[in-house]
């Protein structure tokens, strides 16, 4: 597939969504302004993908990057990105947000799920996990966030006991990723991990509407989610709301899901907004339309009647700059200003840590402006834009932050570790455990 030079943003590496081989890729500006990736296999074909709405904003996001620290490899250069992952001597940036898939079961049968896997392992032990948090500890430092994750992690009889163990080796927070439904009815529960450790909880909660959840989730579970916001409420444990944004789906509630957040931050301490991506199992039709980081920030702007800006969302410093689009809403209920307003690049460049997890970026920011140690009033929000086989870009890949740690203490950048081929088969098995079949 032919692509006029005048046309050309950047080239890059890719894979083909059918055999994930890597191809070479061009990065492509469209007649009518738009963000395409083309890219060819010799056996399966071509392959053009729609990534960005606005060239113009694309090619500043690209060039907002920061200077990278990077860490110790643990693997070798050998077959090339996105094989020699665990990080290989090539990878560029530091890991700020390692994640633990502490189990592979799960208690939903999601029509979105991009952990979703035929095979589901046994989980791993608790001298296996000491493991992985000890590589952690030692590779990326103690003074770091981690972030529990499956499957659902609430399946597990003792997952008091892994966040308990996770404290112990030294990590400074521990972060629960879950669908809330045990912590939604089992408040108890919830306090147990909460004496173990617990520091936030990571809530995934696609929307305002019940038939959301029905959609999304195969069931209506929106009174369970909202209670398990009123138990951590209750318990003092912090959320974060996780949103996966499907087009025709639920694009139309960030409006309102900024506003539910806006008027409880008392237990609602940030918005993750994420388009959702082609990995594991997407059983909502083959036509939705793609959504970009910058399609979802036009949608907040246009939810907010303008109150938020598409340029508003600025990338952070931890990562590599078209990985994520954030900004700061100072305020509360609708008394509120976006941080980022007016920021310049000068001061985005000496302002901000390289080192803050991305959801902590401008929160960090300003805490440092005002010398308060404690968090500014306001949401935090991150509009985070996951890669699949189609849109997999290699040198975003090789600037992650965000990395799954394996059975061996290997850390495999997120995108790359949730691969899949067209049909829903791993690249990277599930905890590193050995080559998938076919998935069911």
């Amino acid at each position: 597939m032919k692509t006029p030079p005048e046309q050309i943003i950047r080239e890059t590496q890719s894979v083909c969504p059918v055999c994930l081989a890597q191809l070479p890729a061009v990065i492509y500006e469209t007649r009518d302004g738009e963000v395409h990736m083309s890219k060819e296999c010799p056996v399966h074909g071509p392959c053009d993908v729609y990534l960005w709405p606005d060239a113009e904003r694309y090619r500043w996001h690209a060039g907002m990057g920061l200077p990278s620290f990077t860490r110790a490899p643990q693997t070798d250069t050998r077959n090339g990105c996105p094989l020699d992952c665990g990080l290989c001597p090539g990878h560029e940036r530091s890991i700020t947000l390692p994640e633990v898939e502490v189990t592979w079961r799960c208690n939903l049968s999601c029509p979105v799920c991009f952990m979703f896997d035929g095979e589901v392992p046994a989980d791993p032990s608790l001298e296996e996990l000491q493991s992985m948090f000890a590589s952690i500890v030692a590779i990326d430092g103690q003074n770091l966030p981690i972030q529990l994750t499956g499957g659902e992690p609430t399946v597990r009889d003792d997952l008091d006991e892994v966040i308990r163990l996770a404290r112990r080796c030294g990590l400074v927070a521990v972060e629960l990723n879950t669908n809330g439904l045990v912590i939604g009815r089992d408040r108890d529960y919830l306090r147990r991990l909460k004496d173990a450790g617990l520091t936030d909880v990571y809530l995934q909660l696609d929307g305002l509407d019940p038939e959301t959840t029905v959609q999304l989730r195969g069931r209506d579970v929106f009174a369970g989610k909202m209670q398990a916001i009123e138990n951590c409420r209750a318990e003092g444990i912090p959320v974060v709301l996780s949103v996966a944004v499907v087009s025709g789906v639920n694009d139309g509630e960030l409006g309102g899901l900024i506003r539910f957040c806006m008027d409880n931050l008392d237990v609602v301490k940030g918005l993750a907004l994420q388009p959702a991506f082609h990995s594991g199992r997407f059983e909502v039709g083959d036509a939705v339309r793609r959504l970009s980081l910058a399609d979802v920030a036009q949608l907040v702007s246009r939810q907010s009647r303008g109150r938020i800006e598409p340029g508003d969302f600025w990338p952070v410093a931890s990562s590599h700059p078209l990985c994520y689009g954030s900004t700061f809403l100072v305020g509360k209920g609708e008394d509120y200003h976006p941080f980022t307003r007016g920021l310049g690049e000068e001061e985005f460049r000496s302002l901000l840590d390289r080192r803050s997890p991305q959801g902590a970026a401008y929160s960090d920011v300003i805490a440092g402006l005002t010398g308060e140690t404690g968090s500014a009033v306001g949401l935090p929000i991150l509009i985070m834009e996951y890669m699949d086989a189609w849109t997999m870009d290699l040198e975003r890949a090789r600037g992650c932050n965000l990395a799954v740690t394996v059975a061996d203490g290997r850390a495999i950048p997120f995108c790359v570790y949730h691969l899949t081929d067209a049909v829903g088969n791993r690249l990277h098995p599930h905890g590193g455990r050995g080559r998938h079949g076919r998935c069911a």
